[in-house]
């Protein structure tokens, strides 16, 4: 297979994570197993990398263009907006690269472009600042899928009405199918004749997002592209990739661990109560953030020390509890426990282990992951 996308450094401060990977980097990794010999096409500023030679050490072969840039994105945590250097708009656009092949899948970039030529295209465009068609550029195929999430495709069709606009899409660009993501409550898939699945989220032991769209688009156009399985089968396979390679941060996912995910109940979620601490800035924050984040996965939340009042809610209306413990006690859990007959979260990021050792009920998930907090409460939302 052909990957066309970007090779870039990535940094996150919780959990730790250093690695260069970017979409083409990250997309050639996750199938090297299964279509080995892959080619990656990238804008390369160091050939003698580390990041270079892990990929050619899983086999793939990598067809590099020079830059003078090194391009790197910073996190908090993986489900914070990255800071890039150097700045997107200080980039001067590279000359265009061409790649042509039976099944080529192609990222968008921040320091050019993929002119491609194929008999299968697979196009993530990896923005929502108004991504471009697909044959915007020249580019050229017989069949195309369009992977996108939520928010790419809404400035993409121009529309918040997703239904409408993957149809819009399909219509407009020509494609076969289009898929949309939607994190935690999966993803839809679109066909040309009508036909609409939704694909579930897969459960993991953790969630690492970083990347994990670059995941899914690489493992849907392998088994779409080059292995000819239907769009559905092929987006079910890269959904339960994706939640093996949040449990690990390991590529290539393995053949059992794929198999073994799984689903997530697809209903709605019901309203998320959120607790914790506000007597410090840091404690304030880490609430405020976490009231952001799980609205951005599509969650509604009540947090009365935020000043969120229950207003229209009552108990009966909410789905899952998230706690988070830095500056409560401990009797905190048993209190909301007893009070609520509700699935719940406990954020503990200082040895988690130890200080709850003693607290056992099955509606109780503990973790010292913040990421994964959140996915866990808004799962025992989507599933209570």
């Amino acid at each position: 297979m052909e990957i066309a996308g970007g090779l870039y450094r990535e940094v996150c401060e919780s959990p730790a994570w250093d690695a260069q990977y970017g979409s083409g980097g990250r997309a050639a990794a996750a199938i090297s197993n299964l279509s080995p010999g892959s080619t990656l096409h990238t804008y390369v500023f160091d050939e003698h990398s580390d990041g270079i030679s892990h990929l050619q050490a899983l086999g793939i072969n990598i067809q590099s263009y020079p830059t003078t840039e090194q391009i790197a994105f910073a996190y908090f945590h993986p489900l914070s907006r990255p800071h890039i250097e150097p700045p997107i708009s200080l980039l001067k656009p590279l000359p265009s690269l061409k790649v042509s092949g039976g099944t080529v899948l192609r990222f968008g970039f921040l320091e050019g472009d993929a002119i491609i030529n194929a008999e299968r295209a697979i196009y993530d465009p990896q923005t929502s600042r108004l991504p471009q068609p697909f044959s915007a550029n020249g580019s050229q195929t017989k069949e195309l899928a369009l992977v996108l999430n939520e928010s790419e495709l809404s400035s993409a069709a121009n529309t918040l009405d997703i239904d409408v606009g993957a149809k819009k899409l399909m219509l407009e660009q020509d494609a076969s199918v289009v898929i949309v993501k939607a994190g935690a409550r999966g993803a839809t898939v679109y066909e040309r004749n009508g036909i609409r699945n939704h694909v579930p989220a897969y459960r993991s032991e953790s969630v690492f997002k970083i990347g994990t769209g670059d995941v899914f688009s690489s493992i849907f156009a392998f088994h779409w592209g080059e292995a000819g399985c239907s769009a559905k089968e092929a987006a079910d396979l890269a959904s339960r990739a994706v939640a093996s390679y949040c449990s690990t941060r390991q590529l290539p996912a393995s053949t059992q661990a794929v198999e073994q995910q799984r689903p997530i109940n697809t209903r709605t979620p019901k309203p998320i109560l959120l607790d914790g601490a506000v007597s410090t800035i840091g404690r304030r924050y880490t609430l405020e953030e976490a009231r952001f984040r799980l609205e951005e996965l599509g969650a509604s939340v009540i947090c009365p020390v935020l000043g969120d009042g229950w207003n229209s809610y009552s108990k009966n209306d909410v789905g899952a509890i998230l706690l988070i413990m830095d500056g409560v006690s401990p009797d905190k859990i048993d209190n909301t426990l007893n009070s609520y007959a509700l699935p719940l979260t406990v954020l503990a990021e200082d040895s988690p282990d130890k200080i709850f050792s003693g607290v056992k009920s099955s509606s109780l998930t503990i973790t010292g992951d913040f990421s994964s907090a959140l996915y866990f409460a808004v799962w025992s939302a989507m599933s209570n």
